[in-house]
């Protein structure tokens, strides 16, 4: 029994010394694995940020082209109705955070019948869609809205 023990010993050393070799080419693989798959992640992550706030950009311009076509049918004329649908638009804008009036057209028609508001905004050049780490969608950002008039 006791010329097998020393046996085991030196066996068990081995089993350890392979256990490591086999850790450190494990390691050596993860390192190359995540060099590899990183930036596909990152370019995904950023690309759902993009587009994720270019989403949200394009839903504020439509509520906003929705508030100043609503807000214009108060109006008494046709002048008064464009007054009042650039008020209502750039309130409902004004929650963007780096929004300003300069970066919008709002064309304001009217027939017998209904009141269309037409928003476009521009996304100023230093904001995050400008990034060129993923194509990015359109910097100029359109809506439009149409009420009608209430009958007299």
């Amino acid at each position: 029994m006791t010329g097998s023990y020393p046996r085991n010993g030196i066996r068990r050393a081995a089993i350890i010394r392979e256990a490591q070799r086999l850790a450190r080419n494990e390691r050596a693989a993860a390192i190359v694995e995540m060099a590899l798959v990183l930036p596909l992640f990152l370019t995904l992550l950023i690309g759902i940020l993009i587009y994720g706030q270019y989403f949200l950009l394009a839903h504020n311009v439509q509520q906003a082209a929705n508030d100043g076509a609503r807000a214009a049918i108060v109006g008494l004329d046709a002048a008064d109705r464009r007054a009042v649908a650039i008020r209502a638009v750039d309130r409902s804008m004004a929650s963007i955070g780096d929004y300003s009036p300069a970066n919008r057209t709002i064309a304001v028609s009217e027939t017998s019948e209904a009141v269309t508001v037409a928003l476009t905004y521009t996304v100023p050049a230093d904001h995050f869609l400008r990034s060129s780490f993923v194509p990015a969608p359109g910097h100029v950002i359109g809506a439009r809205a149409t009420f009608e008039l209430p009958a007299d």
